[in-house]
């Protein structure tokens, strides 16, 4: 069984349109795990401001606020990056279905969001890369405790 020419190019500009949908999904994973230590960097700083003990003195617990603001600030930057990228994916797979229906060379204008997108992601990743290392940088680790 055949189809119409049109019927086939609906197919065609469909499956292409596919492929950046992955993307968006893949995204979407990125922005659950920055979200969710975002989640637990407000538990804790919520938790060292309700704290009153006596075993942990004023400037250690101002220290630790101030590097979980940094991480909020890198986590946030990360969620906002991920976030424009998707934004921007969405907008180049409604060019790549424009691109098919009308007859108008937007190529170009796919290209150029379709690099914004990676640029963003890009972003995203590089904020995430440093919210984790300044968490690893101040994990503090009790070894008497654990044995």
């Amino acid at each position: 069984m055949t189809t119409p020419d049109n019927a086939q190019n609906v197919i065609e500009i469909i499956q292409l349109a596919l492929t950046p949908v992955f993307l968006i999904v893949g995204i979407g994973q990125l922005l659950n795990v920055v979200t969710n230590r975002v989640a637990r960097i407000i538990d804790r700083a919520r938790w060292l401001n309700n704290q009153n003990d006596i075993h942990q003195n004023d400037d250690s617990k101002s220290k630790e606020l101030t590097i979980l603001d940094k991480r909020l600030k890198f986590a946030n930057w990360a969620i906002t990056f991920l976030t424009g990228a998707a934004v921007i994916i969405c907008l180049d797979i409604i060019l790549l279905i424009a691109n098919g229906l009308i007859n108008m060379d937007l190529a170009q204008a796919v290209l150029i969001l379709f690099i914004t997108s990676i640029a963003s992601i890009t972003g995203g990743l590089f904020s995430f890369f440093i919210e984790v290392s300044l968490a690893t940088a101040t994990l503090k680790v009790n070894l008497k405790k654990i044995r």
